[in-house]
């Protein structure tokens, strides 16, 4: 009966054996004056390690702000394009492609109501998030504030 072969081996390469002399190292020339190498920076951290990500309902209704003062500030931008547009059609006068500015002005109008809208969606989700978040909290919190209460996690 033959051996067992372990079948990752199976279809290992193994080179040649080497015939020639291994090449000798240089040598290391004394160390200069000077200042000492920097060390290379540190790796990140592995996901889950120190630090790790923490996340609060605060931090998420932050971040709902921070997409509602966006969403804001590229709505007020609205009226600024629809002047720019206004000037380059008058500036533009006999320019083949003033006849596409009205397509530009609608494209532009369609793609600020689609990221406002994203931006709307997205600053709703985290205040979903948050109150979730806060609901289970206290949920937890009262399950070990009175072991006669009602498990919501059941």
């Amino acid at each position: 009966m033959s051996q067992a072969v372990d079948p990752r081996l199976a279809y290992a390469q193994v080179s040649a054996p080497v015939t020639t002399a291994a090449p000798q190292p240089e040598p290391t020339p004394s160390p200069s004056p000077g200042p000492p190498p920097t060390p290379p920076p540190a790796a990140p951290p592995v996901w889950g390690g120190d630090p790790d990500v923490g996340v609060s309902s605060s931090f998420l209704r932050g971040r709902a702000n921070d997409c509602d003062t966006t969403s804001e500030l590229l709505r007020k931008t609205d009226g600024a394009a629809e002047d720019s547009f206004r000037d380059l059609a008058k500036g533009a006068t006999g320019w083949s492609f003033v006849d596409s500015i009205d397509e530009m002005q609608s494209r532009w109008e369609l793609l600020l109501t689609l990221v406002t809208g994203r931006l709307d969606t997205a600053a709703q989700n985290f205040r979903d998030s948050a109150d979730a978040y806060d609901r289970n909290e206290v949920a937890t919190a009262s399950q070990f504030a009175d072991p006669h209460a009602p498990n919501p996690f059941r």
